[in-house]
């Protein structure tokens, strides 16, 4: 048996942490801006891991690095976006 590499460790532990992040969003008990930088931030880190966050970061108006207003709006497209996303993140 191979071991697992360093890389694949790595991949594993941003789509462990994508998945709580969102799963946080879709139960209610996550804040939705942190939980929202928190994902742009393993989206930075390594989008190459958790290619189907890609959605968040490409909502009209909302830029993720820079300055975003929590509205209801933003809320509500967060959230249909993690209820969309997370059960594409099981391995």
């Amino acid at each position: 048996m191979t071991p697992i590499s360093k890389v694949e460790l790595r991949r594993l532990a941003s789509r462990q942490a994508a998945k709580e992040l969102l799963q946080g969003l879709v139960d209610g008990n996550a804040d939705p801006y942190q939980a929202y930088r928190g994902l742009y931030e393993l989206w930075c880190d390594n989008n190459a891991a958790v290619q189907e966050l890609r959605p968040l970061f490409r909502l009209d108006g909302i830029e993720p690095d820079g300055r975003l207003s929590v509205t209801e709006e933003f809320r509500a497209q967060v959230l249909a976006l993690a209820k969309q996303i997370l059960p594409q993140l099981s391995d």
